[in-house]
Parts: C-alpha cells; structure tokens; sequence
C-alpha cells in the first residue's frame, strides 16, 4: 500500500481561497478528457436548526431539498438544464443527509459552464407563486417514495430506531413539514448556508490552474454578498434506546424485505475519529456478511439471501446506524441467522488474518473509485468538511486492529439496540 500512499500524496489540488470567502480545490490529472466541477453546501436534510445573532432558527425538515429544487425551477432567463446542454455539458444535483451538492461534466467550455454553476446556485430567484409550485411537485414526490417498498422498509427502520433526531425522516420531509417552508425560511437557508464562505467547490480533471482561477475570481467579483454572522447547529436530545422492536407493513410486492438496524450511540468528534469509526464497521461488515464470508454463502445456499443482500454502515457526529437485510422469503429465520452470525463472533472474536485480507480489499476498492473523477471530486469534499486528506484513509485503515474491531462487536452490536423492519406481500 506504500506506493499508492505516495501517489496519493503527489495527486493533491491545489485549494484556493477567493475574496467573496468561497474556497475551491482545482485538481489537475493530465489526460482526462472530461472535467468535472462539484459545489457543496453544508445544508443537509438533518440540519433542522441553528442559533445564530442570539437567537434560533428552526428549518422545516425537508427544507434543504426544497431549495436544491428551488434553484432549478422558475428562473427568470430559462432552464438550467437546457443552457448547461448547450454548453455540451450535463447537470445534476442531490440532497444528502449533511450536504446538498451542485454538479456537472463537460469535455468543454469549462469557464462558461462554472460561471453558470456558481450563479445560478448563488442567485436565489422565487416568487410566492413559485414556492407553492414546488410545493406540488414535491409533495407528489413524497407521495410515490411512500409507495415504494425499499424505501418504506428503510424508513420505518430509522423511525423505529430514532425518538426525535431528524435523520428518522425522509430528505424530502413530511407533508406537514413541507407545508410550513415559505419564502423567509428559504431566503434565511440560501443566505447562511449558500453564502460563499460556507460553500466548498471543487474542479478535477485536465485542468489549465491559472484560468479556471481568474475564472472564478472574476466571476466572484461581479456579486456582493451580504456578511453572515457565524452559526450553532441545534442538537436535539435523543434517548439511547431505540424507539420500537420491529415493524410489519404490507405491500404489493412477489418478495418479502427485511432490514434489521442497529442503533448507535457512540459519536466520536473530529474527522479521523470519525474516519476510524466508518472504517471499523466497513471492514466488521466484509468480514462478516461480504460476498466472500462463509455467512454470506451459507446464508445464499439456505436460500435465506439473494445477490440484493447488504450491510454497512452510516454515521456523522449526531448519530449512527448499522443495517444489514435485503429480499428474503424466510425474513424470521435470516433474523435468527443474521444474530447467530454476531454471536459466534463475539465468542470466537475477529482473526487477524481476516482482518487484514479485509483492509487489502477496502483499500482496493478505495483506489479503484478514485479512477473516477465524480468519486474523486466527493470524496474530497468529504474529506475536506472532516479537515482530512486521502492520505489519512491509509493511515487510520492501518491503526484499526482486532481489539478495536471486538470492541465494535461486543459494546455497539447489542440485541438491544437492534431493531426488525419487514415489509411483505399483501395476502
């Protein structure tokens, strides 16, 4: 692994800070045809308050992915779509959990496509008509992920597993929540969290440094920004239980599903702490339940699992969750399984030489996504918003040991905090 360390750490981009308070990386890789621009936001679908001037500011659940839609829709010289087309580009953007992220690739035109990106996610355009509008359709979208079972499977979980944190909702939000968004809560969200200070952009593949510099510095100098007082994210209290054992809903659908979630209740701060923790239950999960685990092919040879079968791991600061499952036709005997699997390990504790044939093949598949400019550019940001580089991947993948590992198994992988969501066929 020493080598691709050293790769690693001559491939950097060059990070600037502009005047309007935008940071941008600019990595340059000889040879690309295709570049590829990412802007992020820190507004995620969890951030539901901050304190700021004195006093709180509540946001709606699903007001981050509003705004992203908002941005798209109703501007007043056109589809920004079509104009990104036109450039020989193609646009895209999502809400995430932490961040909303503004993206494009083009094998040209690179200027004028990043002075497109950065305005019009910087030039916020709505009328009261437009914010009922967006209402609409997002309220149908709402609508038709209620009536898809994966997603109702998911959800349930995370609303059995949490009380009140605001990751047990949908990015989208509620129909409720959804109601409440107006224009003042959508113009307070686009000048804090879309002002240039809090917004990271990042610019990979064969790139000439000096223009796409003067690019966005000219670009940046044409607008004035409105200063913003710093801001608390508001942390709501959450019990360490979980909320609910196990859900049962009926569906039209040939298969049953089964997710079983654990909740997790150790949040460590600082982005190698956390890096550490993302890696412990990458590398529990392949030992475990991979594709190659004697779990996995006892569990496909039983006829307990089909190839849709997963496991793995999601955490931030604020929480955390581990969920294996998938379509199953025997959900109550892949439960019994599924916990004998975590019994015997903690009984007989993980091997060393599992362990490190696990971090060969996670560091395998972290290089390999690195061939990808999209992986590359977000896993920089990533990286970036947890003050760490790629190289701290290799180092935190080598730190983590057997001890660690058992630790993970035996104090966060408790029955306990486990709890059951099915979905299954209407009779």
């Amino acid at each position: 692994m020493t080598g691709l360390k050293e790769t690693l750490i001559k491939e950097t981009p060059v990070v600037k800070n502009f005047d309007s308070g935008l940071t941008a990386a600019l990595w340059n890789i000889p040879g690309y045809q295709k570049k590829y621009a990412l802007l992020n936001s820190p507004l995620g679908s969890i951030l539901t308050g901050v304190k700021a001037n004195g006093q709180e500011f509540l946001i709606p659940e699903g007001t981050a992915h509003f705004l992203e839609h908002k941005l798209f829709a109703d501007k007043e010289t056109g589809n920004v779509f079509d104009y990104f087309a036109s450039l020989g580009a193609s646009c895209n953007a999502y809400t995430s959990l932490i961040s909303t992220n503004y993206l494009f690739s083009t094998a040209e035109n690179l200027p004028q496509c990043l002075d497109l990106l950065l305005d019009f996610v910087q030039n916020l355009y709505m009328t009261p008509g437009s914010i009922q509008k967006e209402k609409k359709v997002i309220l149908q979208e709402i609508s038709m992920y209620k009536d898809h079972p994966g997603w109702r499977v998911f959800y349930n979980l995370l609303q059995n597993l949490y009380f009140q944190h605001p990751i047990r909702n949908d990015i989208a939000g509620t129909r409720e929540s959804v109601q409440t968004i107006n224009q003042e809560i959508i113009r307070f969200c686009h000048d804090y969290f879309y002002h240039p200070q809090n917004l990271l952009l990042a610019v990979i593949g064969d790139l000439n440094i000096e223009e796409i510099t003067e690019t966005i510095a000219q670009n940046q100098s044409k607008k004035k920004f409105p200063g913003v007082p710093e801001y608390k994210t508001i942390n709501f209290e959450e019990p360490r239980e979980i909320r609910k054992k196990e859900i049962r809903e009926k569906f039209s659908l040939g298969q049953p599903i089964m997710q079983m979630g654990f909740k997790i209740n150790e949040h460590p701060s600082g982005g190698e702490n956390l890096l550490e923790r993302d890696l412990a239950f990458a590398l529990l999960s392949d030992i475990l339940f991979g594709t190659g685990s004697p779990a996995f092919y006892e569990m496909y040879d039983e006829g307990l699992i089909d190839d849709g079968f997963s496991a793995g791991f999601s955490g931030e600061e604020t929480f955390g969750y581990f969920v294996l499952g998938g379509g199953t036709n025997h959900p109550e005997k892949l439960i019994e399984k599924l916990l004998e699997v975590l019994i015997k390990a903690r009984q007989e504790g993980i091997k060393t030489e599992d362990l490190e044939r696990s971090k060969k093949k996670i560091w395998g598949g972290f290089i390999a996504g690195l061939n990808s400019l999209e992986v590359l550019a977000g896993q920089f940001v990533k990286d970036y918003r947890r003050n760490l580089d790629l190289v701290d991947h290799f180092a935190a993948l080598e730190k983590i040991n057997t001890g660690q590992m058992e630790m993970v198994l035996n104090e966060q992988l408790d029955r306990e905090k486990a709890s059951i969501s099915i979905v299954e066929p209407r009779a």
